[in-house]
């Protein structure tokens, strides 16, 4: 097992009651992703440490990567299989829990996946909602906070009740759009069909698993000070994102699946910081250099129109749940950098 990842899940199950899940199977898509990955671990650390007897049935496109390649034997399930087109043996296992996060969430790839992306979080979605309605499962639909668009200052902070602002003709429509149409399928499935499905938007999770292989701006800030040893911008770096450590995240989702009262929740940190920030920590903590020049800049659309504020109102999850504080941003980048270092150096 990974030793950092294990660290980090054998911390945060104990900030949870998890006897609801005894005995229980958890279907999930998406298993190699870094949600995925982490709430495995949590799960079958769960298993080991408390004897929950938590049976995992785990999907994703690729094999189990060597991170996760131990765990799975006995009373453990993994199909390596495309969901888009899948033979029907890997939805047979009856759930008690299904969280369904398979999909592309990089612009890179679900640009170049656009179909496979649009259809895991539609046709796909509705497969596993028929699913939980024949096995009287619990869903947990993992969408994003994408499918808000860019809100205008009123906004921001970004409440649950916020319909969002998109284009429906736009490059990045590809995952916003067809994630707001997996939440309207999980609203009829909750409303007509008495699915207890519950829906988590997520927003810009970090933390070991997040390889440098990775295309989004944290790795690619990563990639370049741990073998280059600077980082060189694509843009001024003003635009502002909130992080959420990965652990936390994947804690909030657990107790969203298991004790969540509602129907539809955001998911993230409460750490905002600009681009140039996150850049200037990266540089501090690996000892690395920042560049003043501005790289020249892909000419992606998807880079044009990505918002320049990302922050959700997070207040009914802390509300509702008993969560603990969450990792300090340096310290779960700093976790973060030891975790490339000893996987990709």
């Amino acid at each position: 097992m990974d030793r950092i990842i294990e660290q980090d899940c054998l911390e945060y199950i104990e900030k949870i009651d998890m006897t609801r899940l005894n005995n229980k199977t958890v279907y999930i898509t998406g298993a190699n992703g870094l949600i995925g990955t982490y709430l495995i671990y949590m799960l079958h650390l769960a298993n080991t440490v408390k004897k929950t007897g938590v049976n995992i049935v785990a999907i994703s496109k690729s094999p189990p990567g060597n991170h996760l390649r131990d765990i799975f034997k006995e009373h453990y399930t993994f199909y390596a299989t495309d969901l888009n087109a899948a033979d029907s043996s890997c939805f047979e296992a009856k759930a008690d829990y299904i969280v369904h996060g398979a999909t592309y969430a990089q612009p890179k790839k679900f640009i170049q996946n656009y179909l496979d992306t649009i259809h895991l979080n539609t046709t796909v979605t509705e497969k596993l909602l028929k699913k939980a309605k024949q096995d009287n499962a619990t869903m947990l639909f993992l969408s994003s906070s994408e499918i808000y668009g860019n809100p205008d200052e009123k906004n921001i902070p970004t409440g649950e009740d916020y319909p969002g602002l998109c284009s429906p003709v736009d490059v990045r429509a590809i995952y916003s759009e067809s994630k707001r149409m997996g939440e309207t399928l999980c609203f009829a499935y909750r409303n007509f069909e008495a699915v207890n499905v519950k829906i988590a938007r997520i927003s810009m999770t970090y933390g070991p698993g997040i390889g440098l292989n990775d295309e989004r701006v944290l790795a690619h800030f990563l990639r370049q000070a741990l073998h280059e040893n600077r980082i060189v911008m694509l843009d001024d770096g003003s635009k502002i994102r909130t992080f959420c450590y990965i652990a936390d995240c994947v804690l909030m989702l657990l107790y969203i699946m298991l004790y969540g009262k509602d129907f539809v929740y955001n998911v993230g940190g409460k750490d905002n910081i600009t681009i140039r920030s996150l850049a200037e920590e990266t540089c501090l903590l690996t000892g690395s250099a920042l560049s003043e020049e501005i790289a020249h800049k892909e000419n992606m659309k998807d880079v044009k129109v990505s918002p320049k504020m990302v922050k959700l109102d997070i207040s009914k999850a802390l509300t509702e749940f008993p969560l603990p504080p969450f990792k300090p941003f340096r310290e779960g980048l700093s976790r973060t950098i030891e975790w490339n270092r000893a996987n990709f150096l």
